[in-house]
């Protein structure tokens, strides 16, 4: 099983604490309504699907290959690909991407393992969710049978923000990047970062270096400062780090 912040697979049951205020109380009712190991599966495996329709409608000389239930593909695969995974086609090719997937996917399927992710995970898996989220929200609004089929909560629409402040440990692989939302939980940790950089960039500090110092100060992932310098993914970047349980 893949480590976050949360454990995934245990839900906020019983009555609420006492004394919450009326907007405490709100949240707190939303998150009892939520199935985060749901919300993480699901986009996984959706992702997981997608990509190896994809590729293996690629490999087949752009040809649906024989007993594939997919006969819709995009004439614009590349374009495709930097749609469905925006953070991760910056740093990944396809098959880079498939191969986090994979990992990924197996990991989930261990419920006797705890493996660690590192940031090129975090960051697939970041669009594979975003990407579930906003497809589950946008079926609640018009389809709410065909949200029912994806059942990422209890009919109440996903706030993907809030979700990534509560199960991811950091965003790192957004630093000197702006994300669409503000992850407020994460973003001091990430403003403190880049401020270490941009200071020690004017004192006249070469970028990489500046990084390399940052990486020091803040404990950074190796495969953070790998994924920043577009270095070459290497089978041992994709490797999970097991725990102890």
């Amino acid at each position: 099983m893949l480590v976050f912040k949360r454990d995934i697979s245990k839900r906020e049951t019983g009555p609420l604490p006492e004394g919450l205020s009326e907007e405490e109380a709100k949240y707190e009712s939303y998150h009892r309504k939520l199935f985060p190991y749901t919300i993480v599966r699901g986009g996984l495996d959706l992702a997981y699907k997608e990509m190896d329709d994809m590729m293996d409608y690629v490999e087949n000389d752009h040809t649906p290959p024989a007993g594939s239930s997919r006969r819709d593909f995009p004439a614009d695969i590349p374009a495709w690909y930097r749609s469905r995974f925006p953070w991760s086609a910056n740093f990944l090719s396809m098959e880079e991407t498939h191969s986090a997937l994979v990992i990924m996917a197996k990991a989930m399927d261990s419920f006797g393992t705890r493996e660690k992710m590192k940031t090129i995970h975090w960051m697939v898996l970041y669009d594979c969710v975003h990407f579930i989220v906003d497809l589950y929200n946008k079926l609640l609004e018009d389809s709410a049978d065909k949200a029912r089929d994806i059942n990422l909560s209890n009919g109440v629409a996903v706030d993907f923000d809030d979700f990534i402040n509560q199960y991811w440990f950091d965003i790192d692989f957004a630093l000197l990047s702006k994300p669409d939302y503000p992850h407020q939980v994460h973003a001091e940790r990430k403003g403190e970062i880049e401020y270490w950089v941009d200071d020690l960039m004017i004192d006249g500090t070469e970028p990489l270096k500046a990084m390399e110092e940052a990486a020091r100060e803040f404990k950074l992932d190796p495969a953070t400062q790998a994924l920043l310098r577009r270095d070459p993914v290497t089978p041992q970047m994709l490797e999970l780090e097991s725990v102890r349980l």
